[in-house]
């Protein structure tokens, strides 16, 4: 299978593109936002849009749940398709999908600023930051009964296709988590996550730094370490990296998009 992404900034318009970029390239499948559609149809998943959080909107979205990712990976094997467009905030985020539908890779990958012009993402956003809308690419009928008491309604789109034109609607909704406002993580639990983890590290003797920056969802980590003299350095920082990315994802929802060590001591004793 062949595997088309599409990223772009939360807002941006990727939903609202998806349809005429999986018509271009006649790509039959689209992963947006947790579901898995099919001309026009939710197959499986479950919307992220339908969470009470923007956290468990990411963790939904990034196939965290067992039994939706399985549900998923069946449809897929089910219907044969030769491609699938995934959808994603960022390159790394659609890595982490294709990892977890065991899927074989990107083959072809597209910006949203390669299909959209900057006046058009601009318009996407603040309807986004200003109204909260978000845009599921199927038609109204096949979501109102997932989002009942959500505000919801269609979208037309029409398009042309080999000299015909074709109706394409779309959903326009309003998550929860858009009434609530932004969920955030106070930067003090990130730093104490990360201590509390770097404590369970038995290589790991004193430890001088702990910086977080979140930026657009994303976590930037610096750490200034003591280690047991001993420890093989290259190997030991590689393997540490991963452990705490993973752990950080799997418990915040957020991206770990780059840690930084440094060691400033070796433990003799």
């Amino acid at each position: 299978m062949k595997v088309y992404s599409l990223v772009g900034p939360s807002g941006s318009g990727k939903s609202h593109r998806a349809v005429l970029l999986a018509n271009q390239h006649q790509i039959p499948l689209i992963i947006d936002d947790g579901l898995l559609i099919h001309s026009g149809k939710i197959m499986a998943g479950s919307s992220a849009k339908k969470e009470e959080s923007k956290m468990g909107a990411i963790r939904r979205a990034l196939f965290y749940d067992e039994e939706q990712t399985k549900a998923v990976k069946r449809a897929i094997k089910e219907i044969k398709a030769d491609k699938i467009l995934i959808l994603g905030t960022s390159t790394e985020m659609v890595v982490r999908i294709v990892d977890r539908l065991e899927l074989d890779g990107i083959n072809q990958a597209i910006n949203i600023r390669d299909i959209s012009t900057p006046a058009e993402i601009e318009k996407a956003l603040a309807v986004r930051n200003k109204e909260g809308k978000h845009v599921i690419p199927v038609p109204t009928i096949e979501v109102k009964k997932e989002f009942t008491g959500y505000l919801v309604h269609s979208l037309e789109l029409f398009f042309k296709k080999d000299d015909r034109t074709i109706r394409h609607e779309k959903t326009i909704v309003r998550p929860k988590f858009s009434f609530y406002g932004n969920l955030s993580i106070s930067n003090r639990v990130l730093v104490d996550l990360v201590n509390f983890f770097i404590k369970q590290e038995n290589e790991i003797t004193d430890c001088k730094r702990i910086k977080v920056e979140e930026k657009s969802h994303q976590l930037f980590i610096n750490l200034s370490i003591e280690l047991t003299f001993g420890t093989i350095i290259p190997a030991y920082c590689s393997k540490f990296r991963l452990l705490l990315k993973n752990r950080l994802e799997k418990i915040t929802g957020l991206e770990v998009n780059e840690i930084t060590v440094e060691i400033f001591s070796l433990n003799l004793n």
